[in-house]
This record gives C-alpha cells, sequence and structure tokens, in this order.
C-alpha cells in the first residue's frame, strides 16, 4: 500500500468488534495468524483512543505555555485587546459563560434592551454617557501631603475688591492634585557642626533632634523593602541594582539584616493572626510547590527520606469581621498545616467550613470540619475537553455556569437566605448535572479510563463535598479566592525562584502574611509594618517567644 492509499474506514460498535474478534478465534485459522489478526484488531480500536488522548495532553500543554486564548464567539473579546489581568476571578468566568437560547430558564424580560446594546439618547441618538470622567477623585489620595494656599491680602469679613458693597466668607475651596515623582529611598545628609575650644580643647557638638532617629535605615525604608521583595517580589540583586543607579547603594546582603529587622516584631502579629484565623467561620486552603536550597541539598544526600516535598500554603480565613491571610513555607503540606492551625481552636466553637480541593494531603483526620471541595475544579476539568467531547461537556458547562450566576444574585444575602435561594434554583440544576454524569457511566458513552470518563468519576466521587452549599449556610462554591491569594508567593518563584532555608522560607511567609491582611483590611501595610517596628517592645510581648515554625 503507497502513502497516498488511504485504508477504508469502517466503523463498528463494541459489540460488532467483540463478536468479530469471537470469530476468527474459533476460525480454522493458524493460532499464529489468530494472534496477529486479534492484535491487529486491537492495535485499531486502541490507536485512535490513544491519539485523542495525546491531543488532549498536547492541547492542555499549548493552553498552560500560550494561555486560554480570546474567545471567537459572538460578544467575546477582541483577541487584540489585552487580556484579563492574572487576578481576575474564576468565577466571573464562570459566570459569563453564555447559554443556548431556551437551553436554561433566564429571568431577563425579553421586552427589554438587551446588556449588550448600546442604550441612546432618544433626542439625539448619541449613546447615553455614564456619570464621570474616568479619574479618581482626589479622596482616593488619602496619604497626600497637603498644602493650603491663601488669597494675598484677603481673609473672610474683609470688604470685596470690587467694592460691591458685600463682605467676604469663606467658600469650600478648590483642590488641585499633582502627582510629584521621588525616589523611594532619598539619603539625608546631617552635617553637626563642631566647635572646639583651641585652650582645652573641648568639642561641642550641634544638638541632633530626635527626629533625625539613631538608625541608619528608617522603619519606612525596611517597610518597603519587606514589600518589594515579598509582594512586588523583586529580588534583591534587582533591588540592589536598582538602588545604584539612584546613587544609594544597598547591598543584598543588607537588605536581608533590613528585612530580619522587620519580621522580628511581624512574627508575634503573626502568631495573633493564626489564633484569628482558627476561630474563622469559613478556611480556604491550598498549596504550591516551591524550592528551599538547603532541602533539596539534604534530599539529594540523604536519598532514603521519605519526606521530600516542599510547598507554600496558603490559609484564607473568613470571619464577619475580617480576612486573614497565612502563608507557610516548608516541608509541610496543607493538611498538616491547618491541623496546627486547628489546634488552636476555641474549643467550643462548631466545626469550621473547610474549602480546598479533592487531594488527600489537603485533610487529616487530626481535625474535624464541614468539609467542602471546589466546584470550579470540576467546571475546569470539562472546559479543558469541551473541544474534544463538545455535546457532554457543554452540557455540565452550562449548568454550572447557571448555579454560578445564581450565587452571584445572592450576594447580600445572609447566609440562611442565601441557602434557602439555592435550594430553591441550584439544586434542581445539580441533581440534572448528577443524574447526566451517572448515566454516561451507566449507558457505557464514555471511557471510563479515559479523560472524560476520569472527569465524570472524579464529580460523582466528590459529589458531597461538591454540593455542600445546597446544604450548609455560607458554604462556598469554589476556592478560588485562596488560589488567587497562591499568585503572590507564585510570582515571587518566578523572579527570585528559591528560598535558601527554611529559616529564609519561614520569614517570607510571615511578612507576606501581614502584607496581604493589611492589603485586604484596606490598611496602608507600609505605615502597618513601620508602626510595628516603632512600637516593637509592644508587640512582642503580645506572645511569649516561641519556637517557630512549630515541630
Amino acid at each position: 500500500m503507497s502513502g497516498k492509499d488511504l485504508p477504508e474506514v469502517i466503523d463498528k460498535t463494541p459489540e460488532d468488534i467483540a463478536q468479530a474478534i469471537n470469530a476468527i478465534d474459533g476460525s480454522n485459522l493458524p493460532e499464529p495468524t489468530k494472534k496477529f489478526v486479534i492484535a491487529c484488531i486491537n492495535l485499531a480500536v486502541w490507536l485512535p483512543t490513544a491519539l485523542l488522548e495525546k491531543k488532549i495532553s498536547v492541547f492542555n500543554l499549548r493552553k498552560l505555555i500560550f494561555g486560554q486564548g480570546a474567545s471567537k464567539r459572538k460578544g467575546g473579546k477582541d483577541p487584540n485587546k489585552k487580556e484579563q489581568d492574572d487576578n481576575e476571578s474564576a468565577d466571573d468566568e464562570l459566570g459569563n459563560l453564555a447559554s443556548e437560547p431556551g437551553d436554561l430558564p433566564t429571568n431577563e424580560d425579553p421586552t427589554q434592551p438587551s446588556n449588550l446594546q448600546i442604550e441612546r439618547d432618544d433626542a439625539t441618538g448619541e449613546p447615553d454617557k455614564k456619570p464621570g470622567h474616568g479619574r479618581h477623585s482626589h479622596d482616593v489620595y488619602e496619604d497626600a501631603i497637603h498644602h493650603h494656599l491663601s488669597v494675598d491680602g484677603l481673609s473672610p469679613g474683609d470688604a470685596c475688591p470690587t467694592k460691591c458693597g458685600g463682605k467676604l466668607y469663606a467658600y469650600q475651596p478648590g483642590i488641585l492634585v499633582r502627582i510629584k515623582g521621588q525616589q523611594w529611598a532619598c539619603a539625608h545628609k546631617y552635617h553637626v557642626e563642631k566647635l572646639r575650644c583651641a585652650l582645652c580643647g573641648k568639642l561641642i557638638s550641634a544638638p541632633i533632634p530626635d527626629d533625625v532617629g539613631s538608625e541608619k535605615y528608617d522603619a519606612t525604608f525596611k517597610a518597603i523593602l519587606a514589600i518589594q521583595k515579598y509582594y512586588i517580589a523583586v529580588p534583591f540583586y534587582r533591588q540592589a541594582y536598582f538602588q545604584s543607579l539612584m546613587n544609594i547603594p544597598l547591598a543584598a546582603s543588607t537588605q536581608w539584616q533590613l528585612i530580619e529587622q522587620v519580621a522580628t516584631p511581624a512574627l508575634s502579629i503573626f502568631r495573633v493572626l493564626e489564633t484569628l484565623a482558627a476561630n474563622g467561620e469559613i478556611i480556604h486552603a491550598d498549596d504550591r510547590h516551591l524550592k528551599i536550597l538547603s532541602i533539596i541539598k539534604d534530599n539529594l544526600d540523604n536519598p532514603d527520606k521519605t519526606r521530600t516535598g516542599m510547598f507554600t500554603t496558603a490559609i484564607l480565613s473568613k470571619t464577619q469581621q475580617h480576612k486573614i491571610a497565612l502563608f507557610y513555607n516548608g516541608t509541610q503540606h496543607a493538611g498538616e498545616n491547618m491541623g496546627q492551625l486547628l489546634a488552636k481552636r476555641t474549643p467550643d466553637k462548631d466545626n469550621v467550613i473547610y474549602m480546598c480541593d479533592a487531594l488527600s494531603r489537603n485533610t487529616s483526620s487530626s481535625f474535624e470540619t464541614i468539609l467542602c471541595h471546589c466546584l470550579g475544579h470540576g467546571f475546569r476539568k470539562f472546559d479543558d475537553l469541551k473541544d474534544f467531547y463538545p455535546e457532554e461537556c457543554l452540557y455540565v458547562i452550562k449548568r454550572i455556569a447557571k448555579v454560578y450566576d445564581y450565587d452571584d444574585k445572592t450576594r447580600g444575602m445572609t447566609p440562611e437566605a442565601r441557602l434557602t435561594y439555592h435550594q430553591a434554583h441550584s439544586k434542581t440544576i445539580m441533581q440534572d448535572v448528577e443524574d447526566y454524569l451517572t448515566q454516561l457511566l451507566e449507558q457505557k458513552r464514555v471511557e471510563p479510563n479515559g479523560a472524560l470518563g476520569k472527569a465524570v468519576k472524579y464529580m460523582l466521587k466528590h459529589w458531597h463535598e461538591l454540593t455542600q452549599f445546597l446544604r450548609v449556610p455560607s458554604a462556598p462554591l469554589d476556592n478560588n479566592s485562596v488560589e488567587r491569594l497562591l499568585k503572590i508567593p507564585i510570582r515571587g518563584r518566578r523572579t527570585w525562584l528559591f528560598y535558601k532555608t527554611p529559616y529564609g522560607a519561614m520569614i517570607g511567609g510571615v511578612l507576606t502574611s501581614v502584607i496581604h491582611t493589611c492589603a485586604m483590611a484596606g490598611e496602608n501595610p507600609i505605615t502597618y509594618l513601620a508602626a510595628l517596628q516603632e512600637h516593637q517592645k509592644e508587640s512582642c510581648c503580645l506572645f511569649q517567644t516561641k519556637e517557630y515554625p512549630p515541630k
């Protein structure tokens, strides 16, 4: 057969293939010939599936390297426009999935203009302009330096300069905002005058004001340095190079010493945050791999070690008043870190709602929780396969997207009202999804060990944990919030790549925790870290010194 001669493609059901194999096996053909023909049939059946699985793997690799890509469907984003920011939530992506007309019930009034239509002014025919001019109000600049400009020669109560007979009174001042560039580190030189007696040799120096301080690097500078390193993810060597360009040299070793000075009071605050987080109402947790050079070297020197993994665990605890972020860097995974955290929980409190993905290392028998699994993980398994199994995947995707749409409408509701709303609107949809997935397996419409079959079995195996929001007030749908948290250490891993020692990794986790908790609370982390250093004695007295991290 030449390369241009394609073999005839004959579609056969699994039953037809089994009958053909049985017929060949029962024929009078020589035994080696039987084995050869049956092997050819099995190869022809296996090869398309193997190629499909390989194509799926290559597809996922391409998506990992080049991104999801712009949508080409109507109403999708322009591929020439900037892609969404990495911090855009995954639940927004789920909620924006369009459903086929008539596929699911909708609350939209067909007599009203579509969200995609542009409303126009009836009089002019021009698009209605939204209020505002796209600029920030002066109120957003809370830490601005204020300057007061007065009217020369006039004050309230004076006669009007136009000689109209009226008197001036104070009016609301106008406000101009001017953003002026400056270095984030500025070197101040104080020339201390000294006088020396020509007779007795006594040396008299000028008094040094209190605001000059006693240290070369002030608290604010060290706070900025910590944020640049552990939040903006600028490596020490890059900061050193930048500082040299600004004619303020700052060696990497000096930076580390300054970081330690910030971490000392921050560690006490971190322990307070642990206690508050342990008593939260909802806790999210997940982890990612990281590299610690000293541990990697120890693993190579001791190949028989049973524990070789290294993880960054992110924990997000939510209460009615606060959101607390904790980061742990070391050899312990999420389940072990959660176990140590919940050991600090007040004993008389109810079990916490714990959201994580379905990896076994995220849970532990050492603590009891109301376990929830991430529905977004299940959704993405079908979203990855929709180009290869469109009918089955789109059925699941559209219905889960509708559940997310309902969840968006529950924002602002009480936990009990949210639960009632989901039971009234989402329960039927999720039951349809469960029935559909069960039928796919029972009717053998999917290969159980194939990519789609694994996605189906994942959903059914963890169905109870995936649908806790239908039974438990306040139970979240997914773990997207903590996955967004993990992007903070991930961007550090992409720039400075690794930690050198577990001690350095611990300091990185502590400072990242304090900084991001400040950010979520709307507080300025530079001001907060500076205040911690200035009141170090008070902050260090919050907890007695203990060995950290706990063994």
